[in-house]
């Protein structure tokens, strides 16, 4: 009796016009036109309160329930049905049943058509419509004739089934199901046919086969058909296929695998920076690098331009902007100091990709920041390493200026000595001054030898050497003990300034020879006309570096004069003191090789100044 579930409801057109009635919930009659009333004999006034079902051959009552039930829950079908005039004659129509409105329960609407030859050719004509519509409709439509349980058979199929399988309708249109769809997937088709069959319901699913035409993914959506007696003949497919929309997610998944798996081995930060929103999307590089945690993605642009250094600031953050806003560029990048969550500073070489619109405004940028800290601290190291270097050949080429001159002549004047007792009378005056002078020589080697000894060990040990956090204040205590009885001799007074819990990063032994040799010179080499007074203070931090000073109001020397060679190796200034001319060379060798400086300055008969810096712990 169904002719199909898909058959649309036709205009209301042509010159014509179609009986027309409305039935409420329970199938009874609410209104009729003129032309239902025209066709049956039955007027309008009459019909209220009468079922449909009244009317209908006593021989189809039977069949037409279960359609008339579908009718009046909202679907919209066409049957052919027998109904009794008013002149008490049985009359074949064309009946069309459609919900009044899709989504509320508002009474269910009856279009009725003679079924005779207009008829029959409306029908003829609406199926060449439909039949167009199915060739030409880029999903795959296909109707299966249920046989019997499990049994269904291919009735027709569409021109995008060909196209889509492979396989022509010769070779489907016909047959068996189990003869033209391909295990795995025949198996998973029969159980959602039964189910269909069995509750009348609609299915959907995802199938994957294998045809001719290679495997196909698609999305897979089966509606049963009901005969007059309300049973599921048929079964209507329609097939949209998803090949190349997964074959496009598959790609994109494997690209944003590959892209995942490059952002765990990389050590970048990566950002995605929106121009108008000025906010910056973060990758997970970030909190690694920098140890922040973002507790929303994305963040403020002032959020990261706020831990740029400041002295960086005007170079990054500003050139940055300039790049986008004042610039054509599309490419960006600076090394800058940035800060870390725990506020310690990290050197980044950031570089950037800038995005423009057809305006050559700037709408994105692509960076990425990468953490050069340990290589910007190989290369400072590198560059001390080679500084050092160039001092101790330096020193080299001193300790030749020094055994060319300072040794070679004491041995030279022991050789003639040496050679003169030969030809001496053993006893006499003249071979005991010959003795005496060759002591005087020798012992001068040996004075010579113990100071590049000392020196060769201090140039040793600074290539050694692995800095501690020493407290200053404690090292000038143990030095200044050392010296009191030379302090009490000359009445002096050393002033111990240095805050008690100031740590430098350094060598403990080396911080005392250098306290010990600055304070010693200044013992010796002090004005005689007044008490002798040594300051030791410090300024305050900055910048990870300390400042020392160290003043006395000794005799002084000329400072001007002496230049870049008051710490040279046996370099002395004041000839009315004997001195060999080492403690400012080791002054400066133990400060430089602690990674620190030294600079003097002095004026005769005023005092002298030295002032020391060097890095702190935290540095």
């Amino acid at each position: 009796m169904v002719e199909s579930d898909f058959t649309p409801l036709e205009p209301q057109s042509g010159p014509q016009p179609e009986a027309l009635v409305y039935l409420n919930g329970r199938g009874e009659f609410v209104h009729g036109n003129e032309v239902f009333a025209a066709l049956t004999g039955h007027l309008p006034t009459a019909l209220p309160g009468q079922s449909l079902l009244d009317l209908v051959d006593p021989a189809e009552a039977e069949a037409m329930l279960p359609v008339l039930r579908r009718g009046l829950s909202g679907e919209t079908l066409t049957c052919h049905v027998r109904l009794r005039t008013a002149a008490g004659q049985h009359v074949r129509f064309a009946l069309t049943m459609f919900p009044l409105h899709p989504t509320a329960d508002a009474g269910t609407g009856v279009i009725l058509r003679p079924a005779g030859a207009s008829a029959a050719a409306a029908v003829l004509e609406r199926e060449k419509q439909l039949s167009i519509i199915f060739e030409t409709i880029a999903d795959v439509i296909f109707v299966l004739k249920v046989e019997e349980p499990g049994q269904y058979r291919f009735q027709f199929v569409n021109h995008a089934f060909t196209r889509i399988t492979g396989l022509s309708p010769e070779l489907v249109v016909g047959r068996l199901v189990t003869e033209v769809i391909p295990e795995p997937s025949l198996s998973l088709v029969l159980e959602h046919y039964q189910q269909v069959a069995q509750t009348g319901q609609p299915v959907r699913w995802v199938e994957t086969s294998d045809y001719p035409s290679g495997r196909v993914v698609g999305e897979v959506s089966v509606k049963p058909v009901f005969d007059a007696r309300g049973q599921c003949s048929q079964l209507v497919g329609v097939v949209h296929d998803l090949t190349e929309q997964q074959q496009a997610e598959h790609a994109l998944r494997d690209s944003n695998e590959r892209f995942r798996y490059a952002l765990k081995a990389t050590t970048d930060a990566l950002y995605d920076w929106d121009v108008a929103a000025d906010t910056l999307f973060w990758g997970e590089g970030f909190e690694e690098l920098f140890g922040y945690h973002i507790a929303q993605n994305p963040t403020p642009f002032r959020q990261w331009s706020a831990h740029v250094h400041p002295e960086d600031a005007p170079r990054t953050v500003d050139d940055l902007r300039h790049t986008a806003f004042y610039t054509t560029r599309t490419r960006w990048q600076q090394e800058y100091r940035f800060q870390r969550a725990d506020g310690s500073w990290a050197t980044v070489f950031d570089r950037g990709y800038l995005l423009r619109d057809a305006a050559g405004r700037a709408t994105r940028m692509i960076g990425a920041m990468q953490d050069i800290s340990e290589r910007k601290e190989a290369e400072r190291r590198q560059q001390q390493l080679a500084q050092e270097l160039f001092q101790h050949n330096a020193d080299l080429q001193q300790f030749t200026y020094v055994v060319s001159h300072n040794l070679r002549a004491p041995l030279a004047n022991a050789t003639g000595f040496a050679g003169l007792l030969s030809r001496l009378q053993p006893g006499s005056a003249e071979f005991g001054q010959a003795i005496e002078h060759l002591h005087t020589s020798l012992r001068r080697v040996d004075e010579v030898l113990r100071d590049l000894n000392t020196i060769l060990s201090v140039r040793g040990q600074a290539l050694l050497a692995e800095p501690e956090p020493v407290v200053l204040a404690d090292v000038l205590g143990e030095v200044t003990d050392l010296l009191v009885e030379d302090l009490a001799n000359c009445g002096g007074e050393i002033r111990n300034e240095l805050p008690a819990g100031l740590r430098v990063l350094g060598r403990r032994a080396y911080f005392h020879s250098i306290f010990y040799n600055l304070l010693a010179n200044a013992i010796k080499y002090r004005a005689p006309q007044r008490t002798l007074r040594v300051t030791i203070s410090a300024e305050p931090p900055a910048e990870g570096v300390v400042t020392l000073h160290v003043v006395d109001n000794g005799a002084g020397f000329d400072a001007g004069r002496a230049g870049t060679d008051a710490f040279q190796l046996y370099q002395r200034f004041n000839q009315a003191v004997p001195g060999r001319g080492i403690g400012l060379f080791l002054v400066k060798a133990h400060t430089e090789s602690m990674g620190g400086r030294v600079t003097v300055v002095s004026q005769v008969g005023q005092g002298t100044t030295f002032t020391l810096q060097f890095r702190l712990p935290a540095a």
